[in-house]
Protein backbone atom coordinates (compact mmCIF):
# COMPACT_ATOMS: atom_id res chain seq x y z
CA UNK A 1 0.00 0.00 0.00
CA UNK A 2 0.97 3.64 -0.39
CA UNK A 3 -0.05 6.54 1.86
CA UNK A 4 -0.22 10.06 0.41
CA UNK A 5 0.05 13.16 2.62
CA UNK A 6 -0.88 16.70 1.61
CA UNK A 7 1.94 18.29 3.65
CA UNK A 8 5.65 17.60 4.09
CA UNK A 9 6.90 15.27 6.82
CA UNK A 10 3.77 13.07 6.70
CA UNK A 11 1.43 15.75 7.99
CA UNK A 12 -1.93 17.07 6.92
CA UNK A 13 -4.72 15.17 5.24
CA UNK A 14 -3.74 11.65 4.14
CA UNK A 15 -5.07 8.94 1.86
CA UNK A 16 -4.29 5.20 2.04
CA UNK A 17 -4.19 3.65 -1.43
CA UNK A 18 -4.07 -0.12 -1.97
CA UNK A 19 -4.22 -0.29 -5.76
CA UNK A 20 -4.40 1.64 -9.00
CA UNK A 21 -6.15 5.00 -8.83
CA UNK A 22 -7.06 7.03 -11.93
CA UNK A 23 -7.88 10.20 -9.96
CA UNK A 24 -6.45 10.96 -6.52
CA UNK A 25 -7.75 14.54 -6.52
CA UNK A 26 -11.02 13.52 -4.89
CA UNK A 27 -8.98 12.28 -1.87
CA UNK A 28 -6.09 14.79 -1.64
CA UNK A 29 -5.48 18.21 -3.23
CA UNK A 30 -1.70 17.90 -3.35
CA UNK A 31 1.04 15.48 -2.34
CA UNK A 32 4.09 16.70 -0.44
CA UNK A 33 5.10 13.43 1.24
CA UNK A 34 4.27 9.73 1.09
CA UNK A 35 5.06 6.31 2.51
CA UNK A 36 5.34 3.23 0.30
CA UNK A 37 4.60 0.25 2.53
CA UNK A 38 4.78 -2.40 -0.18
CA UNK A 39 5.54 -2.93 -3.84
CA UNK A 40 6.81 -0.57 -6.49
CA UNK A 41 4.58 2.18 -7.83
CA UNK A 42 4.35 4.59 -10.73
CA UNK A 43 3.09 8.04 -9.73
CA UNK A 44 1.65 10.31 -12.42
CA UNK A 45 1.45 14.09 -12.42
CA UNK A 46 -2.01 14.03 -14.02
CA UNK A 47 -5.18 11.96 -13.77
CA UNK A 48 -5.70 8.88 -15.96
CA UNK A 49 -2.04 7.83 -15.74
CA UNK A 50 -0.69 10.78 -17.77
CA UNK A 51 1.96 13.46 -17.30
CA UNK A 52 5.34 13.09 -15.66
CA UNK A 53 5.97 9.67 -14.15
CA UNK A 54 7.90 8.73 -11.03
CA UNK A 55 8.84 5.12 -10.21
CA UNK A 56 9.23 4.63 -6.46
CA UNK A 57 9.78 1.68 -4.15
CA UNK A 58 9.29 0.92 -0.47
CA UNK A 59 10.31 3.71 1.87
CA UNK A 60 9.37 7.02 3.44
CA UNK A 61 9.55 10.17 1.29
CA UNK A 62 9.11 13.23 3.52
CA UNK A 63 9.08 15.74 0.60
CA UNK A 64 8.32 15.47 -3.13
CA UNK A 65 11.93 16.16 -4.14
CA UNK A 66 12.87 12.88 -2.36
CA UNK A 67 11.16 10.93 -5.18
CA UNK A 68 12.53 13.42 -7.75
CA UNK A 69 9.16 15.14 -8.09
CA UNK A 70 9.02 18.52 -9.85
CA UNK A 71 6.11 19.72 -7.71
CA UNK A 72 3.36 18.52 -5.36
CA UNK A 73 1.10 17.25 -8.18
CA UNK A 74 0.36 13.54 -7.95
CA UNK A 75 -3.02 12.87 -9.55
CA UNK A 76 -2.95 9.13 -10.29
CA UNK A 77 -0.91 6.05 -9.39
CA UNK A 78 -0.45 2.46 -10.47
CA UNK A 79 1.26 -0.46 -8.77
CA UNK A 80 3.86 -2.26 -10.87
CA UNK A 81 2.55 -5.77 -11.36
CA UNK A 82 2.40 -8.91 -13.44
CA UNK A 83 -0.13 -11.78 -13.45
CA UNK A 84 1.09 -15.37 -13.96
CA UNK A 85 -1.05 -18.27 -15.21
CA UNK A 86 -0.40 -22.01 -15.09
CA UNK A 87 -2.19 -22.67 -18.41
CA UNK A 88 -1.84 -21.14 -21.89
CA UNK A 89 -4.19 -18.31 -22.94
CA UNK A 90 -4.53 -16.99 -19.37
CA UNK A 91 -6.24 -20.13 -18.11
CA UNK A 92 -6.01 -22.12 -14.91
CA UNK A 93 -4.78 -20.77 -11.62
CA UNK A 94 -3.17 -17.36 -11.46
CA UNK A 95 -1.18 -15.17 -9.10
CA UNK A 96 -0.50 -11.43 -9.15
CA UNK A 97 3.08 -10.38 -8.44
CA UNK A 98 4.04 -6.87 -7.34
CA UNK A 99 7.58 -7.47 -6.10
CA UNK A 100 10.64 -9.58 -6.91
CA UNK A 101 10.26 -13.33 -6.36
CA UNK A 102 13.53 -15.04 -5.43
CA UNK A 103 11.89 -18.46 -5.78
CA UNK A 104 8.67 -18.84 -7.76
CA UNK A 105 8.12 -22.49 -6.62
CA UNK A 106 8.28 -21.48 -2.94
CA UNK A 107 5.68 -18.75 -3.32
CA UNK A 108 3.39 -20.34 -5.91
CA UNK A 109 4.05 -24.09 -5.42
CA UNK A 110 4.99 -24.45 -9.07
CA UNK A 111 7.68 -23.23 -11.41
CA UNK A 112 5.74 -23.43 -14.67
CA UNK A 113 4.32 -20.25 -16.14
CA UNK A 114 2.49 -20.95 -19.39
CA UNK A 115 1.07 -17.46 -19.94
CA UNK A 116 1.17 -14.05 -18.29
CA UNK A 117 -0.05 -10.48 -18.45
CA UNK A 118 2.47 -7.73 -17.77
CA UNK A 119 0.19 -4.99 -16.46
CA UNK A 120 2.77 -2.35 -15.53
CA UNK A 121 6.53 -2.15 -15.91
CA UNK A 122 9.11 -4.43 -17.52
CA UNK A 123 10.04 -7.69 -15.77
CA UNK A 124 12.75 -10.32 -16.16
CA UNK A 125 11.98 -14.04 -15.87
CA UNK A 126 14.86 -16.27 -14.80
CA UNK A 127 14.94 -19.98 -15.50
CA UNK A 128 16.18 -20.85 -11.98
CA UNK A 129 15.63 -19.50 -8.43
CA UNK A 130 17.91 -16.76 -7.07
CA UNK A 131 17.83 -14.84 -10.36
CA UNK A 132 20.01 -17.27 -12.29
CA UNK A 133 19.87 -19.16 -15.57
CA UNK A 134 18.38 -18.01 -18.84
CA UNK A 135 16.77 -14.57 -18.75
CA UNK A 136 13.72 -13.26 -20.58
CA UNK A 137 12.68 -9.60 -20.67
CA UNK A 138 8.91 -9.09 -20.68
CA UNK A 139 7.51 -5.64 -21.39
CA UNK A 140 3.93 -4.50 -20.87
CA UNK A 141 1.55 -6.75 -22.78
CA UNK A 142 -0.13 -10.13 -22.98
CA UNK A 143 1.84 -13.33 -23.49
CA UNK A 144 -0.55 -16.18 -24.35
CA UNK A 145 2.19 -18.84 -24.35
CA UNK A 146 5.72 -19.06 -22.95
CA UNK A 147 7.13 -19.18 -26.49
CA UNK A 148 5.89 -15.59 -26.98
CA UNK A 149 8.56 -14.33 -24.55
CA UNK A 150 11.18 -16.52 -26.27
CA UNK A 151 11.34 -19.45 -23.85
CA UNK A 152 11.62 -23.03 -25.08
CA UNK A 153 10.30 -24.32 -21.75
CA UNK A 154 7.74 -22.87 -19.36
CA UNK A 155 10.05 -23.08 -16.33
CA UNK A 156 10.30 -19.83 -14.36
CA UNK A 157 12.40 -20.04 -11.20
CA UNK A 158 12.53 -16.37 -10.20
CA UNK A 159 11.21 -12.98 -11.31
CA UNK A 160 12.65 -9.49 -11.00
CA UNK A 161 11.05 -6.19 -11.93
CA UNK A 162 13.15 -3.69 -13.86
CA UNK A 163 13.21 -0.38 -12.00
CA UNK A 164 15.99 1.58 -13.70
Amino acid sequence: KIVFYEDKDFKGKSYDCKGDSVDLQSYIRRCNSLKVEGGWWVLYERSNFTGYQYVIGPGDYNAYHKWMGFNDCVRSCRIIKIRLFNRPNFGGQSIEVTDNMKSVPEQWQRNEVLSCKVLVGPWVFYEHPNFSGRQYLLEKGDYRHHTEWGALRSTVGSIKRVTQ
